[in-house]
């Protein structure tokens, strides 16, 4: 970056992780979004979340690099990250808008507002027994789910936790809410995919007393059976940047070994 003239700052525990020879520009991580026009964030899929918390309200771009394991939310890894940089400098790249949630717990008194780029997860928490979650979309009854937990995802959040459950697959792009019941009680309970303009609210039982709320992995409490959570589409998307390298399908390929093996036109046709 010194060699294209281009000033650039680091977050301050990263550069205390960093030896250099000389002093970096640093800044605490709630800084970084509103003094950057990009953010290139280095790790795993929890490492892109937590800085999407950050940027998405000064509606700054992130560009993904992977040093994690998965890495279903970044683009590129290490090797790839100087053609990467000279693509970003010559403005040779194409900015996603990926919708987001935004999460409130609704009591007695409203709690803060969370955003949440990846999904919502109401849980059982540490205890042995299945919950009752009662979903109701837009004011209208869903559901009763008797299991161990409901994910509100996000397309982005597809790829994550709901998948594992057995929630679908969402190219990033769309505007669109995935609710997927964990290990429910019933094989009747399926996941279902609503309008990203809905008003999703979801309660417990008395029984319950209190579960656990964890929102993209990074913010997490407990909600008592007095209170509600409300979840709709936030005010702002979190712009991502695609650098062309590698599509979403691409991604897909490579992180779930799809197509290994497949045999070629060619090889079908041989005798």
């Amino acid at each position: 970056m010194n060699r294209r003239n281009i000033s650039y700052v680091l977050e301050s525990e990263l550069a205390n992780q960093i030896t250099s020879g000389k002093t970096e520009s640093t800044l605490p991580v709630q800084e970084i979004g509103p003094a950057c026009d990009v953010v290139v964030a280095f790790g795993g899929d929890g490492t892109i979340l937590a800085a999407a918390q950050f940027t998405a309200k000064n509606d700054v771009p992130i560009l993904g690099v992977n040093i994690g394991t998965l890495g279903f939310l970044t683009e590129i890894v290490t090797s790839e990250l100087e053609d990467a940089v000279e693509r970003l400098i010559s403005g040779n790249y194409s900015t996603i808008n990926r919708m987001a949630l935004s999460v409130q717990i609704l009591g007695n008194s409203c709690r803060d507002e969370f955003l949440s780029l990846n999904d919502v997860v109401l849980d059982k928490g540490a205890s042995s027994r299945l919950i009752y979650i009662d979903a109701y979309v837009d004011g209208l009854f869903l559901n009763s789910y008797r299991a161990d937990g409901l994910i509100v995802s996000t397309p982005t959040g597809s790829t994550a936790y709901s998948m594992s459950a057995g929630g679908p697959l969402m190219v990033p792009e769309m505007h669109a809410v995935i609710v997927t019941p964990i290990c429910p009680h019933s094989v009747t309970m399926k996941p279902i995919i609503i309008s990203c303009e809905s008003s999703i609210e979801l309660s417990i039982r008395p029984e319950a007393e209190h579960i656990q709320l964890n929102i993209d992995g990074q913010n997490k409490c407990d909600v008592h059976y007095t209170e509600k959570v409300k979840i709709t589409r936030a005010a702002v998307d979190v712009p991502w940047i695609s650098i062309g390298m590698h599509d979403f399908y691409d991604i897909l390929r490579t992180k779930l070994n799809w197509g290994a093996g497949q045999p070629t036109f060619e090889t079908e046709r041989q005798p």
